[in-house]
């Protein structure tokens, strides 16, 4: 299938074909070793910083960090991805515990800070879960969050896994979500979900849970 690289407690999986590197868990609870494994990537297999994505559930030092060493280093033209899926405190605490400790404005001012100094977009991801954060007055209140920060936003409806309760808001809903988002000067795609067959939830909530639960005593001990 693909050729796997560890470094430290990192372990990713390369898929040749694809250029897709699959990480397991929150990355920058391993940041060293997950940034080693990034220039491995970039030096042993000519793949280019622009096609490496890193997602998190939100570390604001981390974010900062990076910001930092793309600006200085050799990880050049690199992408960061967040996982929100919420623009409440109330709401995102409920689904991922880690916004207790870095809370909407604090991870939003690290995004702030990694778009200024890098000069990059950031990417937002949005898991559109059927009748909770689907709806025209979450996209707004979503575009206002991010008003101002250049920005895009992956919308993925859901992918149901046994971890997580939701369904998937239907295309349609997607779609008003986008245009909504799209008129508030926030872009924005509606992404294919994959890997329903198996039970898959990759930068979805089961997976942003697990992240979650390592981010979150990571954060406890900073």
């Amino acid at each position: 299938m693909g050729e796997h690289i560890q470094n430290g407690d990192a372990l990713l999986t390369l898929i040749p074909h694809l250029r897709r590197a699959v990480g397991m868990g929150e990355p920058f609870r391993n940041y060293d070793a997950v940034m080693g494994a990034v220039r491995r990537i970039m030096r042993d297999l000519g793949i280019g910083a622009r096609h490496i994505t890193i997602s998190t559930v939100g570390l604001v030092p981390e974010i900062r960090r990076l910001a930092d060493e793309i600006g200085t280093g050799d990880l050049g033209e690199i992408k960061l991805a967040i996982s929100l899926h919420e623009s409440s405190d109330a709401a995102r605490s409920a689904l991922m515990p880690v916004n207790r400790k870095y809370d909407l404005e604090t991870l939003l001012d690290a995004c702030r800070y990694y778009v200024d100094t890098t000069g990059r977009r950031i990417s937002f991801e949005w898991a559109l879960i059927a009748g909770r954060n689907d709806d025209m007055g979450s996209a707004r209140a979503l575009a206002a969050k991010l008003r101002g920060i250049k920005c895009h936003v992956n919308l993925i409806p859901l992918n149901p896994t046994s971890g997580f309760g939701g369904q998937p808001a239907t295309l349609p809903d997607a779609d008003v979500f986008v245009r909504t988002l799209e008129q508030s000067g926030i872009p924005a795609t509606v992404r294919v979900r994959r890997g329903i067959d198996i039970d898959a939830g990759c930068g979805q909530l089961a997976d942003a849970a697990s992240k979650d639960t390592a981010a979150l005593r990571l954060a406890a001990k900073a």
